[in-house]
């Protein structure tokens, strides 16, 4: 983390105001090349400036080494003192650490012959351990990366900073739920991105605006315990085995296809308040959609097929790997077919995938940035 906050000084302090100090220029302050801040008479406790950005980055020199306080003393200061130190106050509270860290930070000024003393009081809300702990990631990609391990290895907390990331608590809350359903077998972490309203889950982003924030997940699991879980996980797996081999694929290997039709004989009874359980599905016991994609997902996994989960305005499907590229996988396909009536022939429905262009024109609508294209590539599928 001191690493971080020291190449975050170089930034504001080492460079042109028309770059990285952009936001914190002033109408006069000089963008002359040289270090605007030092420290004064080898004592890190008082810091020496002459500009508005030598002020902001002592401060930030003070509460990267996790100080109490210390003086920063300003010498041939044009601007107006009283007004740039509320002004750098702000500016230090909206830096990452700052919003996270810092609870509260005092700033007095006194006039002294040649130059204005300031001092400083400061207090934290987390410890030096937690900052220096806290991992960097780098945009959207870093940031699904340390929700799908918050999910997967089971956490109750992750705390991150995420640089290049502008998405909001919402789009947070969004990606864990994939994070959720992209692991069939934790039917408890389902109850939580089931909800869809952020229930169980605590999302603060530190500052709650900007391009480089620090971003803290919590979760409050629902009832159960880990046992549970661990449990369902193994009972899953013995169904969906004995499943695959008890039904064979045509070929070398399964088509999505193949394992849809499986779903859709297994799972024998769908309900709109059906089961929400993949193992359910995978047993006769009927389903929900819920349930079926999740018994779908499941075995795509099982059999080295690519899929995940696909949170749209229409609800959840999938986007599965084919010989063609990536396809959207609607629930509609996988439910199972009701009993004919007497005297009537059972008919299967027709098993349908669809790229981007034939699920757009059907209504449906979806953050496409955040899932594989799905092109129409002239060969069918």
């Amino acid at each position: 983390m001191k690493k971080r906050i020291l190449a975050l000084l170089l930034c504001l302090g080492l460079l042109p105001l028309g770059g990285c100090a952009a936001m914190l220029e002033r109408g006069h302050v000089s963008s002359a090349d040289h270090v605007d801040y030092a420290v004064e008479d080898d004592d890190e406790s008082i810091l020496r400036a002459e500009s508005y950005a030598g002020l902001v980055n002592s401060i930030l020199y003070m509460v990267d080494g996790h100080r109490g306080g210390g003086t920063i003393r300003l010498y041939h200061y044009a601007g107006d003192v009283e007004a740039d130190l509320a002004a750098a106050r702000e500016a230090v509270l909206q830096t990452p650490v700052g919003a996270y860290a810092v609870g509260t930070l005092e700033l007095d000024s006194t006039r002294i012959l040649t130059y204005y003393e300031v001092k400083l009081t400061i207090r934290y809300t987390r410890t030096a351990r937690e900052v220096e702990d806290i991992p960097d990631v780098m945009g959207l990609t870093g940031v699904r990366q340390e929700l799908n391990r918050l999910v997967s290895e089971r956490r109750r907390s992750v705390t991150f900073l995420a640089s290049y990331f502008t998405g909001d608590k919402s789009l947070v809350e969004q990606l864990f739920r994939l994070a959720c359903q992209g692991v069939p077998e934790l039917f408890r972490h389902h109850q939580l991105s089931a909800s869809g309203d952020g229930t169980g889950i605590s999302v603060a982003l530190y500052p709650e605006t900007g391009a480089r924030r620090i971003i803290e997940v919590k979760l409050n699991l629902p009832f159960g315990t880990d046992g549970e879980e661990q449990s369902y996980a193994e009972q899953l797996e013995v169904a969906s085995s004995a499943l695959l081999e008890e039904h064979p694929p045509a070929g070398e290997g399964y088509t999505v296809e193949e394992l849809a039709a499986l779903v859709r004989t297994t799972a024998v009874t769908w309900e709109e308040e059906g089961s929400d359980l993949a193992l359910d599905a995978l047993s006769g016991a009927g389903a929900s959609d819920f349930g079926l994609l999740m018994a779908m997902e499941h075995l795509c996994r099982q059999c080295g097929i690519g899929v995940e989960p696909v949170d749209g305005g229409q609800g959840l499907w999938l986007i599965v790997n084919t010989p063609q590229g990536s396809r959207h996988l609607l629930p509609q396909s996988l439910r199972p077919v009701p009993p004919p009536e007497d005297g009537e022939e059972r008919s299967e429905p027709e098993f349908r995938l669809y790229t981007d262009r034939e699920l757009t024109e059907l209504g449906y609508e979806w953050a496409t940035s955040l899932y594989p294209v799905c092109l129409d590539t002239g060969t069918g599928g």
